[in-house]
């Protein structure tokens, strides 16, 4: 009871002001779609609320005066970190719900005062849409979250550029006053102060490196979190429809923007400014120089901005190259038990080779490219120097400008170039991190599955209905399920049978709501499947395929990654009924034995045995076994089969599988064929019938 209501209070307090502002929850949804298995932190309640509909904030106060000064109902914390509604706050008492009592209560302001920690969260609905859209606005206002760092960021870069300007007068006045009359004291004056500037000018530089590097490892944070549960909330479509490499190298594109964001971003503002200051400078020392200093500038951002749609196509065209490549190496790996049994290494390799030929060739083409634009720049650069020298001597000849003055100016030059081009390849920074926000897009700017009110059910009786439901996996695609129509009644166990191709596998992606059917209805418990919640509908239905995927970590955490709060009885108990409890006490580390990625270090029945008990482990009102028990020995699968009798009644069990032998034990057997539902019934009677289903038979025995 303790541990419930540790888990309870801040879930419970996100439902009620949902429930205020007319916001559908459902708590059970929220526990299982953000995992929560202990009381929550402010941090998460202010995130959960962001995501739905809401925009909030953790605050503190000095008193409960200031608190009114909030719209409420707000999320107040008690002292033992406890939360607490707060619907009203009255000249002598404060209104709240006490979410571990579940009731209002009302509390003298001085009692409340010390059953309150003095923080709260407030909020308010923004009735907005649940995904963000990924801009250059969006990039704006992120920018803007980070002003305060950022000012600082420019005040250093500021005293940094002041120091860079005050550079070249020191060379000057040394030059000009110093060399000349042997001024002795006025060079240690001038040194003095010449060393201070640079030690401040270290200082600062460190101190802005330091809130860059900060300010970077916070947006990296912040928007890889959104961007990597944005992309679990989307369709399961949307994975299959794209390669695992694609994938990964659009979200590698983050760097790009954070690049954008922290460095890119704050040259714009600071090289312009100082750029416009160096420019006047220069005029006051000579019109003539300045306007050759112009001249050459000119041209070379002419080259550099004719170059830029040329530069965008082929970092285009390296990123596509990239992703194939990187595609083709995570499925090399990925199946690198096929490539060996198949002995197929030279070809992967010959393919591999190819991928990165492309590659190579596509980087070295952008180089080429960049090179081609940046050596012209570069000597457009060397010849403005040469130019002011030649022109400034002269000038130093005609009495117009001093030596000092002259190669002051030639500093100031020199640094007015690095700034101006690096706006001039801000354009081309800009073109990169608008084909990296391209490319996050097709992640961000997918919708995600959870959108609008959904349905969440009291309990999952398994009440299943087909109403003449036709699927195909796209528009221009061939129908793989056509006008399928039939029941399965709480707990029945039923059979699916039919040739590889026929839709076994699709209709048990429909039940799961993993694709909505095309056309037709399927009914869940009586309601529409479209209207039902997905998080819920999965966390009650328990599925185990064929091909099973186990993650990294320790056999126990692999079967209690769902219920990580299970008893090591209950996962003892699951293991036995799934069969694996007597491979797993047989190895080293019995529970605690590490697993690698995939459990490959796992016989193709063992990892089976362990998916079967990490399903049972949450104990689903619908059991979905797709060919579940085809990698299973004999005796495995005895068990696992002799389980299914054990759970027969007590839950729908789906059992879809080319072994027949089990199918007798069955209440109704569904046979497809080219995505139809040719035969249905018990297995005694579909024998008689001697149709498609006793064909199977007769071929499977």
């Amino acid at each position: 009871m303790q541990e419930e209501q540790l888990i309870s209070t801040g879930a419970l307090s996100i439902e009620l002001v949902c429930k205020f502002y007319s916001i559908d929850i459902d708590i059970e949804v929220l526990k299982k779609k953000y995992f929560v298995k202990s009381e929550l932190t402010p941090e998460e309640i202010v995130r959960i609320l962001k995501d739905n509909k809401f925009k909030a904030s953790y605050k503190k106060f000095k008193d409960l005066e200031k608190l009114q000064n909030y719209t409420l109902p707000i999320i107040a914390i008690s002292n033992d970190n406890k939360y607490y509604v707060v619907f009203g706050i009255k000249e002598k008492s404060v209104l709240y719900f006490d979410a571990i009592e579940k009731k209002i209560k009302e509390l003298g302001i001085e009692d409340f005062d010390n059953l309150w920690k003095k923080e709260a969260i407030v909020l308010y609905p923004k009735f907005a849409a649940s995904f963000f859209s990924l801009n250059l606005k969006w990039l704006f206002k992120e920018f803007l979250k980070y002003r305060s760092i950022f000012s600082q960021v420019i005040l250093c870069s500021a005293f940094i550029q002041i120091f860079a300007l005050v550079t070249p007068l020191f060379i000057q006045i040394i030059i000009d006053k110093v060399l000349p009359h042997f001024a002795t004291s006025t060079l240690h004056v001038v040194g003095c102060a010449f060393f201070i500037a640079l030690l401040f000018d270290g200082v600062l530089s460190y101190m802005r490196n330091y809130l860059l590097y900060h300010t970077a490892n916070k947006i990296d944070a912040g928007l890889g979190a959104k961007v990597y549960r944005h992309l679990l909330s989307l369709f399961f479509r949307y994975f299959e429809t794209r390669k695992v490499g694609n994938i990964v190298a659009r979200i590698r594109e983050l760097e790009n923007l954070r690049q954008f964001m922290t460095n890119i971003s704050l040259s714009v503002l600071l090289d312009t400014v100082f750029s416009i200051i160096f420019i006047a400078i220069m005029f006051v020392y000579s019109v003539t120089l300045t306007l050759i200093v112009l001249l050459f500038i000119g041209v070379i951002a002419l080259i550099s901005f004719f170059s830029t749609p040329v530069i965008k196509r082929q970092l285009d065209e390296k990123f596509q190259k990239g992703a194939q490549m990187n595609a083709f190496l995570i499925e090399s790996i990925t199946g690198i038990r096929t490539v060996k049994s198949l002995a197929i290494e030279g070809k992967m390799v010959r393919d591999w080779e190819n991928y990165l030929g492309e590659y190579i060739l596509s980087a070295f083409k952008l180089s080429d490219l960049a090179n081609k634009v940046f050596t012209p720049s570069q000597t457009l650069q060397k010849l403005m120097i040469l130019g002011v020298i030649y022109l400034g001597v002269n000038q130093v000849f005609d009495n117009k400008m001093t030596i000092g003055q002259l190669v002051a100016f030639q500093m100031f030059a020199s640094q007015l170039t690095a700034p101006v081009l690096r706006l001039i390849h801000i354009w081309q920074d800009f073109q990169q991190a608008k084909l990296s926000l391209e490319r996050l897009g097709d992640i961000i700017n997918t919708p995600p599955e959870l959108r609008g009110e959904y349905v969440s059910l009291q309990n999952l009786r398994g009440d299943i209905i087909f109403k003449n439901v036709s699927f195909k996996y796209s528009h221009d695609a061939p129908e793989i399920l056509k006008n399928i129509s039939f029941r399965i009644f709480p707990g029945q166990l039923v059979g699916i049978v039919g040739k590889s191709g026929s839709g076994k596998s699709s209709l048990v992606k429909l039940i799961q709501r993993l694709y909505l059917p095309t056309e037709g209805a399927i009914l869940i418990d009586g309601v529409d499947i479209k209207q039902v919640s997905p998080i819920w509908l999965r966390s009650k239905i328990g599925v185990v395929l064929q091909d099973s995927f186990l993650f990294s970590g320790t056999l126990k955490e692999n079967i209690a990654i769902a219920k990580p709060d299970a008893s090591m009885d209950e996962i003892v108990k699951v293991s036995m009924l799934a069969g694996a409890h007597e491979f797993i006490q047989e190895m080293p580390d019995g529970y605690n034995t590490y697993i690698e990625e995939r459990g490959e270090s796992l016989s193709g029945g063992q990892r089976q045995r362990i998916a079967i008990a990490r399903t049972l482990l949450i104990d689903p009102g619908i059991l979905l076994l797709d060919e579940a028990t085809s990698a299973l020995d004999y005796d495995s699968e005895r068990i696992v089969l002799e389980t299914i009798r054990k759970l027969k009644g007590t839950r729908s069990i789906v059992f879809v599988s080319y072994r027949l032998s089990f199918m007798k034990e069955c209440d109704v057997i569904l046979v497809l064929d080219k995505g139809k539902l040719v035969e249905a019934g018990h297995h005694n009677a579909l024998i008689k019938r001697n149709g498609i289903y006793a064909q199977f038979l007769n071929i499977y025995k």
